[in-house]
């Protein structure tokens, strides 16, 4: 049976995911068992497409795969066998209901599991800011919120600061914990690290962009996932980037 017909229903017809997959599908050689996915790609994705992606991806790998948010700061997911995500030193953290997130034990260099990438110069390469507990909990809703939503931007996405405001101390805790392990790992890898804030002409000129008009945003088919027995994840303060390092 074709991998076509086993995929749950989704809004993208058939054309439209076998041209999403003939791009990721550049990806695929011999020695690649990690296929790496925009993340605003990935979040524009429903769960039939998923499917339909990851079933195309087993026909490859012939090994089970999973779908999982790098945890290392930059904006990407990646799709693979469980057992490439935990090989050297890798590991997976799951808060209730999300997807799992990528990190590296903070004994062991930072990298990208089976992902071939070209040598970048050091003093070219831009080292991202970690993400802190409210970044990591927005990521997880997004789609959630997207969905309830049909049509709002990113930038009006202002609903999850007001959900996160209202989640219990525990809930947040959990976030807190993981960004804490997630910043560790980063400062392995990169010691000599310092958090550069942007320039104050910078921060003017995205103050402006948020400041057109929102459309009122649908609260109450929002339903976000709590915390679940496996959770064993963390927390922050406010949805502001406030751990300066």
């Amino acid at each position: 049976m074709s991998s076509e017909m086993n995929w749950a229903v989704s809004q993208w017809n058939a054309d439209q995911l076998r041209a999403i997959w003939s791009q990721l599908q550049l990806q695929v050689n011999p020695f690649v068992q990690v296929l790496c996915l925009d993340g605003n790609l990935y979040r524009m994705l429903d769960t039939g497409a998923k499917n339909f992606i990851a079933q195309n991806f087993i026909n490859h790998v012939k090994e089970s795969v999973l779908y999982c948010i790098d945890g290392t700061g930059h904006d990407r997911v990646f799709l693979g066998a469980p057992r490439h995500f935990v090989a050297g030193g890798g590991m997976l953290l799951q808060p209730g209901g999300s997807e799992p997130f990528w990190v590296v034990r903070s004994e062991t260099k930072l990298r990208t599991p089976a992902v071939c990438s070209p040598p970048v110069s050091a003093k070219t390469t831009k080292i991202p800011r970690p993400p802190n507990a409210y970044i990591l909990y927005r990521k997880e809703r997004h789609n959630t919120v997207k969905d309830a939503n049909p049509g709002i931007t990113n930038n009006e996405i202002q609903i999850l600061g007001r959900a996160w405001n209202l989640e219990t101390r525990d809930v947040r805790q959990r976030y807190k914990d993981m960004a804490d392990r997630v910043k560790q790992a980063l400062l392995e890898k990169h010691p000599d690290y310092q958090y550069k804030p942007r320039k104050p002409s910078e921060k003017k000129r995205r103050t402006r962009k948020g400041l057109q008009t929102q459309a009122p945003i649908n609260l109450t088919k929002c339903v976000y996932p709590m915390s679940s027995p496996e959770s064993d994840i963390p927390v922050a303060a406010s949805p502001l980037h406030n751990d300066q390092i």
